[in-house]
């Protein structure tokens, strides 16, 4: 460990080198700058350390075309003798650098004091002349830098930054250069990146990607990071997506493309020349330089996506708007004070708005940028040129400005922007150091390594405050909306349900309701141009609930909402989805959306066999462009004689042989899958309706007429069927069959589960057919009495033929998505049996379903689909769960027993009496995961 005088000693050892090369070196002007005198590639640790500072006066901030009018003139500040954070003041004449050697205290920071420089760390500080990049090379510059020991300048507290500590209300991200996945993916990566968990309200993402550069989003999910081009992709394959060909002489042939002047050509180049000095010589990973790990391949892809971004941000006046408004729109609605986190290009773009912000027109508490470009001297003398500044002026609506580089990301060209900042007033901090960003071995550039950096993490929550990360909050948007918020358009109108709250002395209710309302409409009426009725209609708006007001409103509106809750009383916005029963939604209860995702439990390969009315074949849902059919032949059960078989070239025969719908219904939720609206709703407002498994192919066997009423040898017709296709194949081709059917049993003529249809089921659940059947709706009678009054009376013993068979699955009808809440419903048939056995053997959704409608017109989506209720649409929802299983756990496949036995092992109690829930609701992710 070094001394204090060692450290001191050291630092005048330093200056005086640095001084004395700097005096044999003329100063560049700013206007040989402008000229378009190359830049340094970067600079050196030597370098920083001999820099001159001359006792001018700073000039005052150029006016900003938004904000300069309202302006007041300001007197001169006394600004030349002091610098950023970090360096003590200075005056014109060189003098020889005191270090101080009181050692800070960690646990208490000080404020606005100069930090002591650290030998190995920091640099001391000097006041000798800087070397002028034209005698500094670029191999020089990467020489010194890969020479400098690898060190993070930690910021420290000072007054400006400490006054916001804790008041930031939301966080603004923009992304960087490149693609990028969908936006509401990328936030949560950023999320997870930085908080370690999703933050819902809490975040924002400032989305510019160009989708005419990039028409298909990056692929990834919220468990990926945000690397950025990655060392194993082809090269081929991700240049060629950029428009560059795998040479490193055609990135210039991309500059040239992309230029629409020579001036344009000559800064693309230069922008080139500078990312490309430091890049590694031809003698391979062990070339030392600031990226001597990081191969060509990545290289080419970084400048190659910085190329295209850059120049649409300086010459392509539309995009660069676009870009901007990405985050003005964010900013706009409401939410500060924020902490603007911007990485990449997503710097100069946080740079170019925040700049026009007067300090009272938006509280910035923290800009946090990472990996950024400003240090890129091309970059610069961009901004210099608008602002008409010899250096870059600090936003005065910033409060704490911290820069993050890692000295081998090669955007990052300078590490240390303090000099090029003007009027920081100890406002600016860096952190910077070689190796910091976690990610540096894959891509030095990586976002999610920056934003996982422990001091940008600390930062962050410096600004934001205790509990401002933690998972249980308070919010006022709701998670589920705030995501749909992300992964729609800005000007798409969302379905939402506005919560009122009446605090103690508060306003009446019906003046809370009417103050909102009155806030709802002004403001909607700018967006859409509307009043009175015609407004109403366009946002529906639907205030005759009691707590609670309808709406449909934009992004901004919603934010705007959010900013106000406090004015205009409200406790939450809610999401106005999910109450009515969906197939889309009801798969969520029964885990069959999730195992899609994680197991690709689709159904693939699976046959089941949909004994009905028929099924409606023809119907959008079973009948894709570019997907194979979901219903693979029907037979007609209800004539005399030999079952009929049909297919798809015996025409209406087999496209419309349900005349009921139940069996197009119930056959819609186990499989298949559409976009089509709400039935009622307008056809703009397409959902996606998909069955259980998806992707299983069905039989249909219509044993039931069009009035919906069947026989037993019709159905034991249907049964002997399926048991003949798969004997006759020599396996299971349909390895299930659904019977959302029923009817009354006569216990004084049949032994319990031994009808003869029950008798014919048994044999082929023995073949290895799976059995499915509906529990039966009788749950629920009416007694009429002698005086005519009717009473309602629920019923135990009410399980129908042929749901008593012990070798099937007896299933009723549980709430859709409140299960736990609402429990079994009031029509489902209860059990025991007659003879004393458990039944139903387990529950699922059957209230309020919607799935397909043999009605429909093919052209006109919004015929497609319709609701029904009953124990028919519960048990279609476990033929396609199994079905959907058995697609990824095959070796179950002619057990029907094992299946059984490892669905019931699985369910989730719902804590009701076992004769109405059975052993509760089915889960397929707990069954694949025991299985």
């Amino acid at each position: 460990m070094a001394t204090r005088q060692q450290r001191a000693r050291a630092a005048g050892r330093a200056q005086k080198r640095a001084a004395a090369v700097a005096a044999s070196a003329p100063k560049p002007t700013e206007a040989a700058a402008h000229a378009g005198q190359a830049p340094p590639a970067r600079r050196t640790a030597a370098a920083k350390q001999a820099k001159p500072k001359k006792a001018v006066a700073q000039p005052a901030q150029a006016k900003i075309a938004e904000t300069a009018a309202a302006r007041p003139s300001k007197p001169t500040r006394r600004i030349a003798a002091k610098t950023v954070t970090g360096d003590k003041p200075r005056t014109g004449a060189p003098k020889a650098a005191k270090p101080k050697t009181a050692k800070p205290n960690p646990a208490k920071p000080k404020t606005a004091k100069p930090r002591t420089a650290k030998p190995g760390t920091a640099k001391p500080e000097a006041s000798a002349k800087r070397v002028p990049s034209s005698h500094r090379s670029a191999a020089t510059a990467s020489a010194a830098r890969a020479r400098a020991p690898a060190r993070a300048t930690r910021p420290r507290a000072t007054g400006e930054g400490s006054l916001a500590q804790g008041r930031a209300r939301t966080v603004v991200y923009l992304h960087g250069i490149g693609n990028k996945p969908p936006a509401e993916v990328l936030r949560c990566q950023w999320d997870r990146a930085l908080f370690g968990r999703e933050m819902g309200e809490r975040t924002r993402m400032a989305y510019w990607v160009s989708r005419e550069r990039y028409p298909s989003p990056e692929p990834g999910g919220c468990q990926d990071q945000d690397h950025g081009p990655a060392l194993n992709q082809a090269e081929q394959r991700v240049l060629g997506a950029l428009g560059v060909v795998p040479q490193l002489a055609d990135l210039r042939q991309l500059a040239d493309t992309l230029a629409g002047s020579d001036a344009e050509r000559a800064c693309l180049q230069q922008l080139l020349d500078e990312v490309q000095a430091a890049a590694p010589e031809a003698a391979g990973l062990h070339a030392q330089g600031p990226i001597d790990l990081l191969n060509r391949m990545l290289l080419k892809l970084i400048s190659a996506a910085l190329l295209q971004d850059v120049h649409d941000f300086f010459f392509v006046p539309a995009r660069r708007e676009q870009m901007r408004e990405s985050l003005l729109r964010r900013m706009r609605a409401g939410g500060g004070p924020f902490v603007v986190v911007a990485h990449s290009q997503g710097s100069l773009i946080a740079y170019d708005v925040l700049r026009a912000f007067e300090a009272e027109g938006c509280e910035v508490s923290l800009l946090l940028t990472l990996g950024s470009p400003l240090g890129l001297p091309v970059v610069r003398s961009m901004f210099k040129q608008w602002s008409g500044t010899p250096k870059l002026p600090f936003p005065p609506c910033v409060k704490r400005w911290v820069n993050v580089a890692e000295r081998r990301d090669p955007v990052a060209l300078d590490d240390d922007l303090s000099d090029d900042i003007a009027d920081a007033q100890g406002r600016f901090h860096n952190i910077a150091g070689s190796r910091i960003n976690p990610d540096w071995q894959r891509n030095p550039h990586s976002a999610s390594g920056y934003l996982s950096i422990l001091e940008v993490r600390a930062e962050v929550r410096r600004a934001v405050g205790v509990g401002f990360d933690q998972p249980i909050a308070h919010p006022v948007l709701i998670k589920d909306l705030s995501d749909q918020l992300e992964a729609r358009a800005p000007d798409y109108r969302h379905e939402v349900l506005i919560e009122l709250d009446r605090l103690p002395g508060e306003r009446a209710p019906a003046q809370l309701k009417r103050d909102l309302v009155a806030a709802l409409r002004a403001l909607t009426e700018a967006s859409t141009g509307l009043q009175g009725d015609a407004l109403d209609a366009a946002i529906e708006l639907e205030d005759t609930l009691q707590r609670y007001v309808s709406v449909r409103l934009t992004r901004f509106e919603i934010e705007s909402l959010r900013d106000r809750c406090r004015g205009l009383s409200l406790k939450r916005l809610w999401r106005d989805a999910g109450k009515r029963a969906l197939i889309y939604q009801s798969r969520s209860t029964v885990q069959a959306d999730a195992a899609q995702v994680a197991y690709r439990a689709l159904g693939a390969g699976i046959g089941w066999a949909v004994l009905d009315s028929g099924i409606a074949a023809a119907h959008p849902h079973f009948q894709q462009p570019g997907l194979p059919e979901t219903v693979l032949a029907q037979w007609d059960c209800t004539q005399r004689g030999r079952a009929r078989e049909l297919h798809r070239r015996d025409g209406a025969g087999f496209a419309a042989l349900d005349g009921n719908g139940h069996g197009t219904h119930v056959a819609g939720i186990i499989a298949g899958q559409c976009e089509a609206p709400l039935p009622g709703m307008a056809p703009a407002t397409p959902l996606r309706f998909a069955g259980m498994a998806p992707q299983a192919r069905l039989y249909g066997l219509k044993v039931l007429d069009d009035d919906g009423n069947g026989r037993d040898s019709w159905i034991i017709k249907g049964v002997q069927q399926v048991a003949e296709i798969n004997e006759r194949a020599g396996e299971l081709v349909i390895h299930g069959v659904n019977l959302s059917l029923g009817g009354y049993f006569d216990a004084e003529s049949y032994g319990c589960g031994f009808t003869p249809l029950c008798n014919e089921l048994r044999r082929l659940w023995r073949q290895g057919v799976v059995v499915v059947i509906a529990a039966g709706n009788d749950g629920l009678a009416w007694l009429v009495q002698n005086d005519g009054q009717a009473y309602p009376l629920n019923l135990d013993l009410s399980i129908g033929d042929p749901a008593n068979l012990e070798e099937a699955l007896a299933v009723g009808s549980v709430h859709k998505s409140s299960p736990h809440s609402y429990g079994v419903s009031y029509f489902s048939s209860r059990g025991p049996t007659a003879d004393g056995r458990h039944k139903p053997d387990l529950v699922a959704p059957g209230e309020k379903i919607v799935s397909a409608h043999h009605r429909y017109d093919a052209d006109d989506p919004s015929t497609w689909m319709v609701e029904m209720s009953g124990t028919s649409m519960a048990a279609a929802h476990v033929s396609g769960l199994i079905a959907a299983f058995l697609s990824v756990r095959r070796e179950f496949i002619g057990f029907p027993d094992r299946v059984k036995q490892l669905l019931l092992d699985q369910c989730l109690d719902l804590r009701r009496d076992p004769y109405m829930q059975g052993r509760g609701l089915p889960s397929l992710m707990r069954m694949l995961g025991a299985a």
